[in-house]
């Protein structure tokens, strides 16, 4: 229950107040509330009110409305503040240290520059809350909601993060040295240039989180790691991982830059892209580590880059000239064929099926034993069909890299797709002959990589 004396006192104003405990710094003030009544200040409730650089050290505001208060700068140091809602208040620079925190609402709060350390926010939220160069060294933020909340440059060390929820966290150049992040959910969150040297990551969620060179491994210290959401794709998938196996692990993935494209790909759009961001970037060494389909129906493109490339930056061109290229083409398909914007969603959903297109190219070895020749007509004809389009659509795309020539192929598997017929003699035309026996009858460069991916209307 709020005490009476001290709420007067604090009705007088800052300076009255800061006298006040200045002269009593034994008494711990009592501001929380009572029976759920509000607190008033000169009739006003304290949400909102001007608290800046007022000295509320050790006071009990616990479960205290200061939704949109102002305390910048005020010394809230081993305060009691848990539970209490704190919702967009401007906590700027303000001394929180070893201060009670535990459940206490802080959405949207700016706590820019604040001073944390040793404070407990258990369980505190701290969604989208301002944290930047914020000091929290050894605070115990464990199973605390920190998603979306901006931490760069941020101290952590030694901070316990156990099951926090950090998912699209920004920890840009933030310092986690022995941080405990074990349980922790870091699905998309930003680590670019993060220090988590020692920490520690056992059953931590690593789904799509952002790292880069620069990101520190070193020593990190952890049994498994989960790759999806809901503890799914564990690694290692069984037993646990070897000293500086994590690190070595994930020290590969920081030379990539991963892609996604949730609703299919066009992928004439991303060649463009692709092509025009290494004539920006003059970076010609990148190429496509691996394509793979989602089970929600996305795709990934991993890209491999040198380390010295800055890889949120060649991202950020890549899907900036993406939907670039992108709105292009619609408007294309909207004005010139007519398509409705379900049929443009239905082709790049078709394309992103075409991973096992791209599979086939990755030079796995065609090993299909010879079969009894059939009709050597019907085999001729869906020959000189297949080397006509490879003709026609070499007109259109280039064929001088790999990635050209995968959109080619699978330009080629679209239209037989398309076409009954055609689709019917090409897969009776490989029933009754081998591989080798259908590509001396097609006279194209790329025919290896097209009878690769068409190896499967063998089965």
């Amino acid at each position: 229950m709020a005490n009476e004396e001290h709420l007067a006192v604090l009705r007088q104003g800052v300076e009255a107040w800061n006298e006040w405990k200045a002269n009593n710094p034994e008494i711990r003030p009592n501001l929380s509330f009572a029976n759920g009544k509000r607190i008033t200040i000169r009739g006003a409730k304290l949400s909102g009110v001007d608290l800046s650089r007022t000295n509320l050290s050790r006071a009990d505001l616990s479960k205290a409305d200061l939704i949109g208060a102002k305390l910048n700068e005020a010394n809230l140091s081993e305060a009691y503040l848990s539970e209490a809602d704190l919702i967009g208040a401007d906590l700027t620079s303000a001394d929180l240290s070893s201060a009670d925190l535990i459940g206490a609402n802080l959405i949207g709060a700016n706590l820019n520059k604040a001073y944390l350390s040793g404070a407990d926010l258990t369980k505190a939220n701290l969604s989208g809350a301002d944290l930047v160069g914020a000091k929290l060294i050894g605070a115990k933020l464990s199973g605390a909601n920190l998603s979306g909340a901006k931490l760069i440059g941020a101290n952590l060390s030694g901070a316990y993060l156990r099951g926090a929820y950090l998912k699209g966290a920004n920890l840009i150049d933030a310092n986690l040295i022995g941080a405990n992040l074990s349980g922790a959910n870091l699905h998309k969150a930003k680590a670019l240039h993060t220090n988590f040297y020692k920490a520690i990551f056992t059953g931590a969620c690593l789904q799509d989180w952002h790292t880069n060179s620069s990101t520190n491994l070193e020593e990190v210290i952890c049994d498994y790691v989960y790759l999806q959401a809901d503890q799914r794709e564990r690694r290692p998938i069984q037993g646990n991982f070897a000293p500086g196996a994590f690190t070595k692990l994930f020290q590969q993935a920081l030379e990539t830059v991963e892609l996604i494209f949730c609703n299919g790909i066009d992928w004439q759009a991303f060649l463009s892209s692709f092509q025009k961001v290494q004539d920006k970037t003059e970076v010609s060494e990148f190429f496509i580590q691996s394509i793979e389909n989602k089970t929600d129906g996305g795709l990934v493109i991993r890209l491999s880059l040198p380390n010295q490339i800055d890889k949120s930056q060649i991202e950020y061109y890549l899907k900036q000239e993406y939907e670039y290229q992108l709105k292009a083409i619609d408007k294309i398909y909207r004005y010139q064929i007519q398509a409705t914007y379900e049929e443009i969603a239905t082709y790049r959903h078709q394309s992103s099926e075409m991973i096992e297109i791209v599979k086939a190219m990755a030079g796995r070895m065609i090993n299909v034993e010879a079969r009894q020749l059939i009709d050597r007509r019907a085999v001729s004809d869906a020959a000189a069909k297949i080397q006509r389009l490879l003709q026609q659509l070499e007109q259109t795309y280039p064929t001088n890299t790999p990635l050209e020539k995968q959109i080619v192929v699978t330009e080629v598997i679209k239209h037989i797709e398309s076409n009954p017929n055609l689709k019917m003699r090409v897969v009776e035309a490989l029933k009754g002959v081998s591989i080798d026996a259908l590509k001396e009858l097609i006279d194209h460069p790329l025919v290896n990589v097209l009878l690769a991916a068409l190896e499967g209307y063998q089965e």
